[in-house]
């Protein structure tokens, strides 16, 4: 059997920008590495055991990530909008699964940028999904998944496929040296159309700025009188 391990799927959210006239602007067009797809795809390598990982991400930027960190082979999806909605985007990794032979189980970043996107991932596929992953290993036959679970962790056994939503607990501690990365981009690559069509879609009605308070500037060439500027600013606000 086929594990998937998913990454760079999102657009990072910190480069977008909202003109005065409303239009959406990215400040870079592709979608970025994750904060929990090293993890993800560490997860997909343990899930694995002895069988196949393949790699699914976007295809923009560097898409050796996964390869250089294990993964053999990777889909890399064409054609994904950078303003396309998590509807679409969970549309377009579930075809791109589907294309893959034998796939039983999917790893993905439980990512805080499109956080919808995993469980749509797993309602498209019809797999059930487990959130908050910490870990995945094969004992005996089955899948013991680890999972966050109030204030400690919880093991599930998992019969049949399934999505897990990896969280990464910390940053990527042990990352790849130039000469796996140059090693990595050698590795086979099968770039595939994204398939979008009948995805379910929200009409956007518009967009602002954020409401913001003009901010007052106080003279401090003489100090008391700031100070007492300031001291009247924070009472006519409430704060004192």
């Amino acid at each position: 059997m086929t594990t998937v391990a998913v990454f760079k799927w999102a657009m990072n959210p910190t480069d977008e920008r909202v003109g005065a006239d409303g239009a959406v602007k990215w400040l870079a067009d592709r979608p970025e590495v994750g904060d929990d797809d090293h993890a993800a795809i560490q997860v997909a390598l343990d899930a694995a055991g002895d069988g196949d990982v393949t790699g699914v991400t976007m295809d923009s930027g560097d898409v050796a990530f996964g390869a250089a960190r294990g993964i053999e082979t990777t889909v890399a999806v064409q054609g994904v909008d950078i303003l396309a909605q998590p509807t679409e985007l969970a549309s377009a990794l579930a075809n791109a699964v589907k294309g893959v032979e034998g796939v039983d189980l999917v790893a993905i970043g439980d990512c805080i940028w499109q956080p919808m996107v995993p469980s749509l991932l797993a309602g498209l596929l019809g797999w059930p999904c487990i959130n908050a992953v910490d870990a995945a290993k094969r004992e005996g036959g089955k899948l013991v998944v680890t999972r966050r679970f109030g204030a400690g962790t919880q093991d599930i056994a998992v019969e049949g496929p399934a999505v897990l939503a990896v969280a990464a607990r910390r940053e990527e501690e042990n990352k790849p040296g130039m000469r796996a990365v140059l090693v990595a981009r050698k590795k086979p690559v099968e770039r595939v159309g994204a398939q979008t069509e009948g995805a379910a879609t929200f009409t956007v009605g518009g967009t602002h700025e954020p409401d913001a308070q003009p901010s007052k500037i106080f003279d401090g060439s003489d100090p008391q009188a700031a100070v007492d500027q300031l001291v009247a600013a924070l009472k006519s606000e409430g704060v004192l």
